[in-house]
């Protein structure tokens, strides 16, 4: 692509300063995000891709130019860009906003809408005092757009690009399939926003597998609520502890009798005072022991590897296994 060589000696002049705006925005939105378990990707723009934004007529000059460097932050659901539009107003100069569904959009077109950011670098109350503000040459002038996108956005985003605006040719079909595929996206992060309303009508199946980690969640969370189980025992994640729990007793081909490993579970753990539940090993471990001491599991188990610690058995020291049938911590030779 042939353009301007005064584009060129203008950008080969901004680009030191862009590329220092874009290791400052970077290390601020990189630790943000990994502290709440968002993505993140950033570009600096290509002179080529620069001259062709100029040539859209839109631009009066170049401190007008707002996406030399350009990033987003892409969110689990829409539900949380409300706390990443406050995180960047607080840490960066925000020139404006323009958020999702605020551009006039008919009802039938489906195309990019997600919410941009236009900001600067803040400057200290020291800098302001030594720097030349009205120097463009400043990376505290230059502008960077930060997109918000969730990642269904994201992936449509990443996934059609490409294949419609990168093409030699301009193809209805193409442009279509991809509006189609937003169409898509819109829906999904709509089910997702009203995810709990939405499964109220969903029709139900009858999973026996389901009811019953279904009725252990229930009855665990009871113990919680009532004071019985520490609060510090919480699994991370209910829905796994429950898998985990199942499996255990389908493994021993006990999954007949899951209600009366439920009712021994709240029997042992209600006649047991908070104070004596022991807070050195897990939940799954406590119950582990609960259902072995009570012969209602025998081990060892075949084809499952019991999560037997130190703390565990010195808290029950019957609760005895080779080191065939126990999850192993250690690096051992396999030609031992």
């Amino acid at each position: 692509m042939i353009y301007p060589s005064v584009l060129e000696r203008k950008y080969n002049e901004y680009i030191p300063f862009v590329k220092k705006v874009s290791e400052r925005v970077k290390s601020t939105l990189v630790n943000f995000c990994e502290s709440k378990g968002y993505a993140f990707t950033s570009r600096i723009k290509s002179v080529e891709s620069l001259a062709e934004k100029i040539e859209t007529g839109r631009f009066k000059k170049w401190l007008d130019l707002d996406d030399l460097f350009a990033c987003t932050v892409i969110i689990p659901t829409l539900s949380h860009e409300e706390e990443v539009i406050q995180f960047c107003k607080n840490v960066f100069e925000i020139t404006r906003i323009v958020k999702r569904g605020q551009n006039k959009k008919a009802p039938d077109t489906f195309k990019f809408d997600s919410t941009r950011i236009y900001a600067r670098i803040k400057k200290t109350e020291v800098i302001n005092l030594s720097l030349n503000i009205e120097n463009e040459l400043s990376i505290y002038n230059i502008i960077f757009e930060i997109q918000i996108k969730s990642a269904f956005e994201h992936a449509w985003s990443v996934s059609t690009h490409d294949l419609v605006y990168k093409s030699s040719e301009i193809d209805w079909k193409r442009l279509r399939l991809a509006a189609q595929i937003k169409a898509n996206v819109e829906q999904l992060d709509t089910l997702i926003l009203a995810f709990e309303q939405t499964s109220d009508i969903i029709l139900e199946s009858n999973d026996a597998d389901i009811k019953i980690k279904r009725k252990l969640a229930v009855e665990i969370n009871k113990l919680f609520q009532n004071g019985k189980i520490p609060d510090e025992l919480q699994p991370k994640d209910m829905n796994r502890f429950c898998d985990n729990l199942y499996r255990l007793a389908v493994v021993a081909k006990k999954e007949n009798e899951i209600p009366a490993i439920i009712e021994k579970i709240k029997k042992e753990i209600s006649s047991t005072s908070s104070k004596k539940i022991p807070r050195s090993i897990s939940l799954f471990q406590y119950l582990f022991a609960i259902l072995i001491r009570n012969k209602i599991i025998e081990i060892p188990i075949k084809d499952y590897h019991c999560h037997i610690t130190e703390e565990l058995t010195t808290l029950y020291p019957d609760i005895q296994i080779d080191n065939d049938s126990i999850f192993v911590y250690t690096e051992e030779s396999e030609d031992r």
